[in-house]
């Protein structure tokens, strides 16, 4: 017995594809922007996160000599000693903290200095601008910008970061502050100044002037010429 398959026929699918949308472009990226991308630098480094307080080494007490006996006649002057001890110790204590305060400072205050007149090198260099200007500039950014300041107190930990930074920030200088000529004010000034030039060697000669150089001979025919009316 042969079993026949039917095929059911389905009808032809006849909705039109729905229509697709194209997104607009999103604007490109500055140089700077690719490098906060790039380094995740997100945005809440508006925040100054400082570095942990080092610990100041621990200065070792000295042995505490034997306790005599209450009774002992030497007790008093033995506590006497004791307490005069003890405040020698606190004040050394207290004095090897604050050097070691200073000098932390000094060497955090030095280190920076070293960072800024580093990174002022590196933007003069790429950009052209005085140091004075691209470090009023780099000061400028920092305090503006969250995620370059992000960058430059984690300097020490991502000098990578910092140096993609910085030749970013180099090319936003120079295009900010460099001065473009306009080709027709300069020549409107070479024009005006050619002009200035030749009004000066042309002016009109003076009665006065025209007197200077002449001969006795060549004065007094002019003075006969004038009386005849001949001027």
């Amino acid at each position: 017995m042969t079993e026949q398959t039917q095929q059911s026929t389905k009808p032809a699918d006849t909705t039109a594809p729905a229509a697709t949308t194209t997104a607009p472009a999103a604007p490109a990226a500055t140089p700077l922007e690719k490098v906060y991308t790039d380094f995740k630098i997100e945005a809440d480094a508006a925040e100054f996160k400082p570095q942990p307080k080092q610990d100041s080494p621990q200065v070792q007490a000295p042995v505490a000599p034997k306790v005599p006996d209450p009774f002992d006649p030497n007790f008093g002057a033995y506590q006497q000693q004791l307490a005069t001890g003890l405040t020698a110790l606190n004040q050394a204590i207290a004095d090897t903290k604050g050097q070691l305060t200073n000098m932390q400072q000094q060497l955090t205050y030095e280190r920076t200095e070293a960072d800024i007149k580093q990174a002022v090198g590196t933007i003069v260099e790429k950009s052209g601008l005085k140091p004075s200007i691209a470090e009023v500039a780099l000061q400028a950014k920092a305090r503006d910008d969250p995620r370059f300041r992000a960058i430059w107190n984690n300097r020490a930990k991502n000098p990578v970061a910092l140096k993609a930074a910085l030749s970013a920030v180099a090319d936003e200088f120079q295009a900010e502050f460099t001065v473009k000529q306009d080709p027709q004010l300069v020549e409107n000034q070479r024009a005006i100044q050619a002009s200035r030039n030749a009004m000066a060697t042309t002016q009109k000669q003076t009665d006065q002037d025209k007197w200077t150089g002449m001969t006795p001979n060549e004065r007094q025919a002019e003075v006969q010429r004038m009386i005849r009316g001949g001027r």
